[in-house]
């Protein structure tokens, strides 16, 4: 008895601390299964539904912007209130991530999701109503509440719990580069939607230019749950349990959760900045794109829309690209990082104003900063969701990624604000600015920013 009870001791002891003397070789179906688990994937259609909430949740974030001003003046305020609408929706959505967060214990996934659409849908209805009721605060409540039910953290997380690290860059940079899809499609459809509405002769309070972008946004958010109820497959109610669970025996004590070190806080801190740089870049361009082209260049609204769609259309589909590149680069994650951040300060120098007097070389010049901005920012966000979804242990990945995408929401919010206060002589500095002092962040981090050894 007593030799069984030592034997016993021994092996706990072993399964708890990992001694090599006890451990024993891996075999060939063990390590089959590790390298099956990191090229999972979740079902296609699943994966469809993800890619496509991106598009639809950023359409819905821009695609007010065309026509905010002048929204806001009709019912009595001012452009620092069309920019404070704006900005709400992002902004909001950092308290909405939090209380889904807080509902991953008590509700399905999926459930979260649908709750989260049908609430938007009211949201929309409400902003699309503001100008029957000639209520502005109505403007602010509408987005408020679109924000708080964006579910823009759910995404992240559903990717980082089903997609293996083989494949994981792949799919975030189809993640980033559908976030940059979704502000072509936003300002195409707002155009597209003035340009009906004005052609078929309907100007009321109900239904006009400044309306129907709500009312367009509540249908496509119907159809989105139905497809979400048809066509998604939800996490399984155990899913963050389960690889806390593999590796421990039976009588083997739970292993207390694990608490990141200082230098490993400090590089999340890194990526989450970057996340909000790239964001607020994303968001501030198309607010500044806007601004500029229709004060300088005295575009129209349909033509300033038009605009920045196409640049988004060209920077998307080029980051979409490098979601396939991606997985054939010999580089790592972090020096790629590196080099995006790079070229970003160095893609500022078309941004300055040098007072050219042809307005061709102006949008020209424009049109490549823009660009080139755009791109670079689309491929450091991709490379940092994927630093911050291999961080951590799998445990606590859920706050990971809610926290990647709070600082991604203070950044849609914040770019939208300050860019709609900027002009052609502190936009270029402002944005150059931003990027050393990530690209700084990124250097003294760098090191800390390597894959956790529990990372799924």
């Amino acid at each position: 008895m007593a030799t069984m009870t030592c034997t016993v001791t021994e092996a706990e002891t072993c399964s708890d601390f990992g001694s090599n003397p006890c451990e024993k070789e891996p075999s060939p179906s063990t390590t089959t299964e590790k390298s099956e688990d990191k090229d999972r994937m979740p079902p296609t259609a699943s994966l469809v539904i993800i890619h496509y909430f991106l598009v639809l949740a950023t359409v819905n974030c821009v695609i007010a912007i065309p026509t905010a001003n002048d929204y806001a003046e009709r019912l009595g305020a001012g452009r620092l209130f069309a920019g404070i609408m704006l900005g709400a929706m992002p902004i909001l959505s950092i308290a909405g991530n939090l209380f889904n967060q807080k509902l991953f214990a008590c509700v399905p996934f999926k459930h979260i999701w649908i709750l989260s659409s049908l609430f938007t849908v009211l949201g929309s209805v409400l902003y699309a109503l503001a100008g029957l009721m000639r209520f502005k605060w109505t403007l602010l409540i509408a987005r408020g509440l679109m924000g708080f039910f964006a579910a823009v953290s759910l995404p992240g997380i559903y990717v980082s719990r089903t997609v293996g690290l083989n494949r994981r860059s792949e799919i975030l940079f189809y993640f980033s580069a559908c976030l940059t899809l979704g502000c072509a499609v936003g300002p195409a459809l707002a155009a597209m939607l003035e340009v009906s509405v004005k052609f078929i002769k309907i100007n009321n309070l109900v239904l006009d230019s400044d309306t129907i972008p709500g009312w367009f946004m509540a249908t496509l958010y119907l159809l989105f749950t139905v497809k979400l109820l048809l066509f998604f497959k939800d996490l399984p109610r155990d899913a963050p349990a389960l690889p806390a669970a593999e590796g421990r025996t039976l009588r083997s004590p739970r292993s207390p959760k694990q608490r990141l070190s200082f230098e490993k806080v400090l590089a999340a801190c890194a990526c989450f900045w970057q996340l909000f740089v790239a964001s607020a870049v994303t968001t501030g361009v198309e607010v500044y794109a806007i601004s500029t082209t229709r004060s300088t260049l005295g575009w129209s609204i349909s033509g300033a829309a038009w605009f920045v769609a196409l640049i988004m259309l060209v920077a998307g589909v080029i980051n979409l690209s490098l979601g396939k590149v991606i997985r054939t680069m010999a580089c790592g994650d972090v020096p790629g990082l590196l080099a995006g951040e790079l070229l970003a300060c160095a893609s500022c120098i078309f941004l300055f104003n040098f007072d050219v007097d042809s307005p061709s070389l102006q949008v020209s010049l424009l049109t490549l900063g823009l660009v080139s901005v755009l791109i670079t920012q689309g491929f450091a966000r991709a490379l940092a969701l994927r630093i911050c979804s291999k961080m951590v242990p799998s445990e606590s990945i859920n706050g990971m990624m809610t926290s990647a995408a709070i600082f991604m929401g203070l950044g849609r919010g914040g770019g939208a604000i300050v860019c709609s206060a900027l002009s052609p002589d502190s936009f270029a500095p402002v944005l150059l600015a931003l990027f050393v002092v990530t690209l700084a962040l990124s250097v003294a981090t760098r090191k800390h920013m390597r894959p956790d050894m529990k990372a799924s």
